[in-house]
């Protein structure tokens, strides 16, 4: 009855670790490898240029290319940077952010 006992807890212990370090593992691929951030939808009525605080690409590995405004009052949408008036925003943003370095010099 001692063997039989012994031969049933290796494999629950087995089994139990395999477990615990797929558990770990599938955990660790999702942190490290996708993006924190992506858009599926893009915001298309023009925003007000005088708004608009600041913008970011959203990740390469994002399946649509996309860039985020960031408002003044804290909101954040998801727009096509194909777009005419979304690429105006980000030259005046680029202007102004170039601006402000040129003169802290």
């Amino acid at each position: 009855m001692m063997m039989m006992m012994m031969m049933m807890k290796k494999p629950i212990i087995l089994m139990t670790c395999i477990l615990l370090f797929s558990s770990l593992a599938v955990l660790a691929s999702e942190n490290s490898f996708s993006p924190d951030e992506c858009c599926f939808d893009f915001y298309s009525t023009k925003l007000p240029k005088s708004k608009v605080v600041s913008y970011r690409h959203t990740d390469e590995r994002c399946s649509k290319t996309a860039v985020v405004f960031t408002m003044k009052k804290g909101g954040a949408f998801c727009v096509d940077p194909s777009v005419d008036w979304v690429k105006n925003i980000m030259k005046a943003k680029d202007r102004a952010r170039t601006t402000t370095v040129n003169r802290s010099d």
